[in-house]
């Protein structure tokens, strides 16, 4: 679930509207979305959020309304084929009522908010009924810090420990009559963009709607603004690109992207992250650029290893030549490289 997804749930509970949360549980062979997949579905049948759209879509919001109608939750097995989807595959849904009078719920999702709105990760860990009928679904919200928001649904360490293991089905807590579903949330990467020039402010947008907790960095602060950045988690601005990537909180999850406006900045701050544990390492320029760099920097001591993390000149060979298209291109490299991750 997204940050505007979590918003419109609190919003809706605020004003006292039940709505229908739809997750998908599991699946088998293609399908439109994987498991984990989430939308919420409005009394009016508006939705906010996505399963994948067309006909297991369009089912789902039929169920969904009666389940506001009628409450509780529903389990929903879905073959695409007999729905006439060419992907194939099948799985399950979990359909259930939110109810605006809890007051559980609104913490839950106060606390996502919170948690996607800063950029933090954690978990969804809901336990759902098998064959009880009057059980309701449970849910809380686990942060990485330890938090737990929501149901109780077990003790914080067995939370903990579930946390850690992620996937679906999790696992059947002992002497539960309850399916485990443990779904991670949360920022899916932190992405550095050094440089606040043409390339990275039509980048920024779209990393963002990717899911990526978002920096930008540079030491021109009428570049670096809000006014350029809006969807940007945070902006920074340096003395300097000088020493500016040990200021910086990178990690094996972290995605830097050097855009700066100059060879020396690129390569002064390509030289700062080859020594972090950074996922990603890109850097925009020509081919000639790329070996004068790289040469430079051999000469300052870096492998051949070392040099291999980069991906110079950046992004996927698409054929981008405007601001737009390199966006692009980069973006796809980032997701591309967030996909293999193990």
């Amino acid at each position: 679930m997204n940050l505007d997804t979590a918003r419109t749930a609190l919003s809706l509970l605020d004003q006292g509207e039940d709505i229908a949360w739809v997750t998908i549980l599991d699946t088998l062979g293609s399908s439109p979305r994987h498991a984990g997949a989430m939308m919420l579905v409005k009394p009016d049948g508006s939705i906010a959020g996505t399963i994948g759209g067309g006909p297991l879509e369009a089912t789902a919001i039929e169920r969904a309304l009666d389940v506001l109608k009628i409450g509780g939750f529903y389990i929903e097995r879905f073959d695409a084929a007999q729905l006439g989807m060419l992907c194939g595959g099948g799985g399950s849904l979990l359909i259930e009522r939110i109810e605006s009078t809890q007051s559980t719920p609104r913490e839950f999702f106060q606390a996502l908010v919170e948690l996607l709105g800063t950029g933090r990760r954690g978990w969804i860990v809901t336990l759902i009924p098998e064959n009880t009928p009057g059980d309701a679904v449970r849910r809380c919200l686990v942060g990485a810090d330890g938090s737990v928001a929501g149901d109780p649904v077990c003790a914080p360490e067995v939370l903990q420990e579930l946390a850690k293991k992620g996937g679906t089905y999790d696992g059947i807590l002992a002497g539960a009559t309850t399916k485990t579903h443990v779904q991670p949330v949360g920022a899916h990467g932190a992405a550095y963009v050094f440089g606040a020039g043409h390339c990275a402010e039509k980048l920024a947008p779209v990393l963002s709607t990717l899911g990526f907790f978002t920096t930008v960095i540079d030491d021109r602060p009428d570049f670096a603004s809000p006014e350029r950045f809006p969807t940007a988690d945070r902006l920074v601005v340096p003395e300097s690109f000088d020493n500016v990537v040990e200021t910086l909180p990178i990690d094996a999850d972290s995605y830097l992207v050097i855009v700066t406006r100059g060879h020396s900045h690129d390569a002064s701050v390509l030289s700062q992250s080859l020594e972090t544990r950074a996922r990603y390492i890109g850097m925009i320029g020509s081919k000639k650029k790329v070996a004068d760099t790289f040469k430079h920097l051999s000469s300052l001591g870096f492998s051949d290893d070392d040099l291999a993390r980069v991906h110079a000149p950046i992004g996927l060979a698409i054929g981008a030549e405007t601001p737009e298209e390199i966006a692009i291109s980069i973006a796809a490299q980032l997701i591309q490289v967030r996909s293999a991750k193990g």
